[in-house]
This record gives structure tokens, sequence and C-alpha cells, in this order.
């Protein structure tokens, strides 16, 4: 009956070669004590997230100058605002040309 009941795929378990999960555990225990004495600051996580896009935006020249030009207040355009004023010229387009 291998037509009506098919078989589940296994699931995937990555193992790290060259981790060590017991630093890793005490190092939660530590910023789990840090955070419930009041001792840590916020950047905790948000600092590596940040560290992490900047290393990803850096890295290209395009990403680069596109978050440069939106923290200067540039504005940049979309695909949709592209889309958006092509069908509204051709709108007009088309509103002249039925009234002449």
């Amino acid at each position: 009956m291998g037509l009506f009941k098919q078989r589940r795929p296994r699931g995937f378990q990555h193992q790290y070669l060259y981790a060590d999960e017991r630093k890793d555990v005490l190092k939660d225990v530590e910023e789990r004590a840090k955070r419930e004495l009041g001792v840590t600051d916020d950047k905790g996580k948000s600092s590596h997230e940040d560290r992490m896009r900047g290393a990803f935006l850096n890295a290209t020249k395009y990403a680069r100058r596109r978050s440069e030009r939106r923290l200067s207040g540039g504005f940049i355009l979309s695909t949709g605002v592209i889309l958006l004023l092509i069908v509204l010229l051709v709108v007009v387009w088309k509103f002249l040309l039925y009234f002449n």
C-alpha cells in the first residue's frame, strides 16, 4: 500500500564540529543572571544584529549607498512607486486622447 501512505521525511539534524556547547550554556546562564540583577546593558543581542547587518551592508557598494541615502533622507524609488507613476501616466495619456 505504498500508493496511499507516503513516508515522512527524516528531520534534519546538524551537529557542529567546532562548537563548545558547555561554553554556550555557561554564557546563557551568565546573561540570564545579569539580566535578573539588572547589571546588563541594552546592547545584548541588538548589537550583534547591528554588527551582522553592517557587515553585509558594507560588503556591497549598492547596499552601502542605499543605506546612506536612506539615512540622509534621500528619496528612494521603489518598484511600486515606479509602477504607480507609469499607470498614472497611461491614464492621463488615454484621458487626453479621448477628449481631443
